[in-house]
Parts: C-alpha cells; structure tokens; sequence
C-alpha cells in the first residue's frame, strides 16, 4: 500500500499532461489533501503516533512536489500553443 502512495507524482504528471489537473486545482485542495493524506497514514501504519508522522510527513512532501511538476507541466503546455 505504501509503494502506491510514492506514485503521487508519477499520476500527477500524466494527469496534468491530460489537462485534467492543474496546479491551482491542487493547491486550493490543499487542506483536504492533507485530511486525507492522515486518514490512509493512519490506516496503513499501526497505532502510534510516531509511525504515523513518518509515513505522513513523506506523503505531504510527495504532495507538494506534485504540485511543482503539475506546475511547470502545465507552464510547459501553455508556452507551446502561443
């Protein structure tokens, strides 16, 4: 299950390479990204809270780091069709 989440970036890319997502899309998501990113941190982790930071805080970053590639994707997509 975990090795799915690392995927993050890899969906995120040929997603926004689609159209069907932008970066603003993902950043105005932002909480409830996070609300979700601790919901599956918390069910794939056992009951301590120090598990729990080390699977979501590697989730969150992988987030963000989405949101860079979704970014410069669609800043790319933009410049060919001027």
């Amino acid at each position: 299950m975990l090795g799915l989440v690392f995927q993050i970036p890899v969906i995120s890319f040929f997603l926004a390479k689609m159209g069907v997502l932008t970066s603003d899309t993902m950043a105005h998501y932002r909480r409830h990204a996070i609300i979700v990113i601790a919901l599956v941190a918390a069910i794939i982790t056992p009951p301590d809270l120090f598990t729990l930071c080390l699977v979501s805080l590697p989730m969150y970053g992988l987030y963000e780091v989405s949101i860079i590639i979704v970014r410069r994707i669609v800043k790319r997509r933009d410049k060919t069709f001027i």
